[in-house]
């Protein structure tokens, strides 16, 4: 009647539903063959569906969404790679950040919480397009590139857009469906922690509820606290150039322990 009455019609070429199913369940029993009727409409199942270009599937493993930015991301490595040694590293730069960081970073928020293997795929493309800039072998750590570059890492990436998510949000310079998830922390009796800027951590029990941004922007901005007095900035620029030299200084001190460990163990 809705549709009706706003002269909407469903094109049934067009129009497909994705069931989610759990990684324990018989997927395929649960998928091929099922369908629904909308009216006169019979719309078929699909193990995933695309929204405006995110590949989302019935496990909800984006595994399809990472493997489409990662052949889109080689092709265009592969043809950058081609002509790079006409091109000055500034240029190279320019051209890495407009067509491959923009597809790593394209609804990355997406992926917080995603499997190892996801985010792994997604840092060798990473890796690669920092080799490509700065001209270095494959065989190069990586880590040290990305610092040159002044890059963070695919997963501090992610966190990164939530966290900026978050602040506006927090400050109501966000759209109202972002700003209404989100929470602040007020207990129930006098407590320091009262006045820290908290947010309260929706509970759930499952595995895709603490992947929403519901859970997620409340975790990061919460544990952000601990370690540093960034969420005391107005400026959401300066905010986050503070933020993204926190995450530098989180991965130096990893690396270093890493170093120490392996020399003191070997």
């Amino acid at each position: 009647m809705w549709m009706a009455s706003n002269y909407m019609f469903m094109n049934n070429n067009k129009t497909e539903y994705l069931p989610v199913i759990p990684k324990t369940a018989t997927a395929t029993a649960l998928v091929d063959g099922s369908v629904i009727r909308v009216g006169d409409a019979t719309i078929t199942a699909s193990r995933f569906v695309r929204n405006l270009g995110v590949v989302i599937d019935h496990h909800l493993d984006f595994k399809k969404q990472v493997s489409s930015i990662v052949i889109v991301c080689s092709f265009h490595l592969r043809h950058i790679n081609k002509m790079s040694r006409y091109l000055p590293m500034v240029t190279k730069e320019r051209v890495v950040n407009a067509i491959i960081t923009s597809w790593l970073d394209y609804c990355n928020c997406l992926l917080y919480g995603t499997s190892v293997n996801n985010i792994a795929r997604l840092q060798r493309i990473h890796n690669s397009a920092a080799r490509l800039i700065l001209r270095r072998p494959r065989r190069d750590s990586a880590m040290p590139l990305l610092c040159i570059l002044h890059w963070l890492p695919v997963p501090q990436r992610i966190e990164f857009k939530i966290i900026a998510f978050t602040y506006k949000a927090v400050h109501g310079n966000a759209p109202k469906y972002l700003s209404d998830l989100v929470c602040p922390y007020k207990p129930a009796r006098a407590l320091c922690s009262a006045n820290n800027n908290l947010l309260t951590v929706v509970r759930t029990y499952v595995k895709a509820g603490d992947n929403s941004f519901v859970v997620a922007a409340a975790t990061l901005w919460n544990v952000l606290h601990v370690h540093s007095n960034i969420k005391t900035f107005a400026c959401l620029a300066t905010f986050e150039a503070r933020l993204k030299t926190h995450f530098f200084l989180l991965l130096l001190r990893l690396s270093l322990m890493f170093v120490y460990f392996y020399r003191y163990f070997s």
